[in-house]
């Protein structure tokens, strides 16, 4: 019975690491793209980082602990920010400032050293228009928050599922 328990949850976690991560801001905005490894510490020169966007442009690179932007596509070209000291952490974060709606699609973050790659769809949208104050309606509607920090539902409702299921799992690992 262990060895069965073992073997779903090693499949259970495997499926955990392949959720993709959903991240929103608005058009001019700037956006945090997550990326970081924190099981065991990696020596500068062990760190290569390679991130990538729709799987094919080039956003960053990090090899050998130095950050390289010699091969990055030119609609990414001064719009990346990545903090060195971040990296001998483990983050890998970077942020996309300037959002255009063309950077709607996939970021992968890929750390080939120990085998992780991390994937997160990013939505742009157009600021919400501002209502001009009127008689009728004297509160303006306008919010000036970023929407990169704020937690979507389809984000919250996943994650609830994903702990839900392990929790489930592991009460019918241990009964039988």
């Amino acid at each position: 019975m262990f060895v069965r328990c073992w073997v779903i949850y090693v499949l259970f976690l495997h499926l955990i690491d392949k959720v993709s991560l959903q991240v929103s801001g608005f058009v001019g905005d700037s956006v945090l793209l997550p990326c970081s490894y924190q099981d065991r510490e990696l020596k500068p020169e062990d760190i290569n980082v390679f991130w990538r966007y729709n799987e094919s442009k080039n956003v960053y690179d990090i090899e050998k602990g130095n950050p390289s932007t010699n091969k990055q596509d030119a609609m990414f070209k001064g719009r990346i920010k990545s903090f060195l000291s971040w990296h001998e952490n483990g983050n890998f974060s970077l942020i996309l400032s300037n959002l255009m709606v063309t950077d709607a699609g996939q970021f992968s973050c890929d750390i080939p050293g120990v085998k992780k790659e991390f994937k997160l769809t990013l939505h742009v949208k157009a600021h919400p228009t501002t209502t001009s104050t009127t008689a009728s309606n004297p509160k303006s509607t306008s919010d000036t928050s970023s929407s990169s920090m704020k937690t979507q539902p389809e984000g919250i409702a996943t994650f609830l599922t994903v702990v839900l299921a392990f929790f489930l799992l592991h009460y019918i690992c241990v009964l039988y």
